[in-house]
């Protein structure tokens, strides 16, 4: 249960969150039916899909995804992969893998990421999109609260268009993100400002965990 003067405006509904009244559910996207409704990789490219996705396929001034560094890390890490699922997984898991966690103190930035191989979630969230953006599938940056242990902490990761969307944490390296991650925003630096205020107001209550 959500407890909040005003939670109008953030993102808690859709996809595989539910927001009713004042109760947030959120279901782990199940691994054999994620990718199975998904367009081939090329067809990413068709003027259709991209005008609906639009912002999610969209460079942004930290986001660079039509750098030409980016896009060539990207294909290398890919390879001669062509299945957007299996594309998704190893960004992922190279994200995870080749980015030291470390706690920063600035503004994300997706260039300076794939240069220094450090950062905290925002980071490893910066960098996995820019790359998704440069192969042509849509992605965005979501940021909310983690449980773990009881506890609640601010948490940023990824959600990716494949047939439906699918929550991706690259900084943990899961594929999908378990049930734990509360979306309470997606977009860039201004809509995580909104979540930083809201967070000292919300009150939160744990109804059922598995």
């Amino acid at each position: 249960q959500l407890g909040a003067p005003n939670l109008k405006g953030y993102d808690l509904d859709g996809g595989r969150q539910c927001f009713s009244g004042d109760t947030l559910k959120v279901v782990r996207e199940k691994d054999a039916s994620i990718g199975a409704n998904a367009p081939m990789w090329q067809d990413y490219r068709v003027k259709d899909l991209r005008n609906r996705f639009r912002p999610e396929l969209a460079e942004e001034p930290l986001l660079q995804s039509h750098n030409q560094e980016i896009i060539v890390q990207a294909m290398t890490i890919i390879g001669d992969e062509r299945d957007p699922k299996l594309v998704a997984q190893k960004l992922n898991q190279w994200v995870s893998d080749s980015l030291t966690r470390a706690v920063t103190f600035g503004v994300p930035n997706a260039l300076a990421v794939l240069h220094s191989r450090k950062g905290d979630c925002n980071e490893h969230a910066q960098l996995y999109v820019a790359m998704m953006r440069a192969l042509s599938i849509p992605a965005r940056v979501a940021t909310g609260l983690l449980y773990v242990n009881g506890k609640f902490y601010y948490d940023a990761w990824a959600e990716v268009w494949l047939g439906e969307g699918v929550a991706v944490d690259p900084t943990f390296g899961q594929f999908p993100a378990d049930a734990a991650h509360l979306r309470i925003v997606v977009g860039g630096l201004s809509r995580q400002a909104e979540l930083l205020q809201l967070m000292g107001n919300l009150k939160i209550k744990v109804l059922e965990a598995k």
